[in-house]
């Protein structure tokens, strides 16, 4: 941690928390020319910091913008293609094959469906790109307890006897965040009941790019393209008692059920490395900001994993607010966050929202084992690939240009 000159400091924007989001928010700031300051909890050379088994889809509305900000070239060399995708319900024959020539527009050519990082190495990329930028300070082993948020300013004092003030406090601490609970609450939570189990797994053919999003009654099972052609992360959803049971049964029956919902596309199946579970559930915050403390990515909205959007919807997040403050900051020095910051929730929170009850009512309609449903999504499933305009949509969608 960086000792502060004295125990009171003006330090201008304090971003909360030094994970995906805290570092992207940093660098983004800093692509426009503005310092901050992110304040970590943890200390980041302790064990485990960066340590995290699961992985991170980016859109291709993710890559231009990180393109734009200049940190592109790093993460593509962690970040594998993925091609195309296959939604498959419930092994039956009828399935949805989305690749962006579906929805490719004049200079398009070559774009790709997105890209698959994993976390532990996302982390790491970021951090020496936030620690080689000289418009960031990170204070780690830095915890804070009583906040002053007042209408010019927001004072957080930390528990070692200083303080920081800050022209707004930028919240990018997740769900759990202890300011968020103290200053907003959620307008919208939904506990799904199910967990996901994530694990890498290795195999026998190259994937070249593909992912699979396997719908079944107890809930989908993704299969993600890894840099490495040969490995593959694993999303499976389960029910809460059920992921429970088949986390407890004996490596070999564990890894045959595996292979079962795998299939034979990709040959031999093997399970490389700790399996993880995650509880799901899904937030989204009445307000996103609260005088001069605002809410970013999941701080202030979490979706179900199943279409991979969570990172994404923070990173547009990310982009909306520090295109708002510096397209501020040039106009002149004297900011009215207020504008600021309605102009912020005005343009991301019905956007979060949408995708909160899109991701729900996807996964409420594909975890029935109603047959009528199932004949159901079988119809939906042949109109998607033979009308193409509706295909197309819903490729950019989810490349998440909308």
């Amino acid at each position: 941690m960086k000792e502060l000159k004295d125990n009171k400091r003006d330090v201008g924007y304090v971003i909360g928390g030094c994970g995906l989001s805290g570092m992207i928010t940093a660098l983004a700031f800093a692509y426009h020319g503005i310092s901050t300051t992110i304040m970590e909890a943890k200390l980041i050379d302790s064990d485990g910091f960066f340590e995290d088994i699961r992985t991170t889809a980016l859109t291709a509305f993710a890559k231009d913008f990180f393109e734009k900000i200049g940190i592109w070239s790093s993460i593509c060399e962690i970040a594998g293609p993925i091609n195309e995708i296959y939604v498959v319900d419930n092994k039956s024959p009828e399935m949805i094959h989305f690749s962006s020539s579906s929805a490719l527009e004049k200079g398009k050519v070559g774009e790709l469906m997105g890209y698959l990082v994993e976390n532990s190495q996302f982390k790491k990329c970021l951090y020496e790109l936030v620690r080689g930028s000289k418009f960031i300070t990170i204070l780690d082993g830095t915890n804070y307890g009583e906040i002053v948020n007042l209408e010019n300013e927001c004072r957080i004092n930390l528990t070692n006897g200083n303080a920081l003030q800050a022209k707004l406090f930028i919240i990018c601490e997740g769900g759990r965040s202890k300011a968020k609970y103290d200053f907003f609450s959620n307008g919208i939570s939904e506990d799904y009941k199910q967990t996901a189990v994530t694990f890498i797994v290795q195999h026998e053919k190259d994937h070249e790019g593909t992912a699979v999003e396997h719908f079944m009654p107890s809930g989908p099972f993704a299969i993600l393209p890894l840099k490495d052609s040969n490995k593959s992360s694993i999303v499976w959803t389960l029910p809460q008692e059920s992921a429970l049971l088949m986390t407890k049964l004996p490596s070999q029956e564990f890894s045959f059920l595996v292979q079962e919902n795998f299939g034979p596309f990709l040959g031999e199946v093997k399970i490389v490395g700790e399996i993880a579970c995650f509880p799901l559930k899904a937030s989204a915050v009445r307000r996103y900001y609260n005088k001069r403390i605002v809410l970013v990515a999941d701080s202030a909205h979490v979706v179900h994993p199943l279409a991979g959007q969570g990172l994404n919807q923070g990173i547009k997040d990310i982009d909306c607010l520090t295109r708002l403050i510096s397209c501020h900051s040039r106009v002149g020095e004297n900011l009215d966050y207020r504008i600021i910051l309605k102009e912020y929730q005005r343009l991301r929170k019905g956007d979060n929202e949408n995708m909160l009850f899109l991701t729900s009512a996807i996964n409420d309609v594909f975890s029935s084992d109603s047959k009528m449903l199932f004949n159901a999504r079988q119809i939906g499933f042949k109109a998607i690939e033979k009308i193409s305009p509706f295909k197309k949509l819903i490729v950019k969608y989810a490349m998440g240009r909308r």
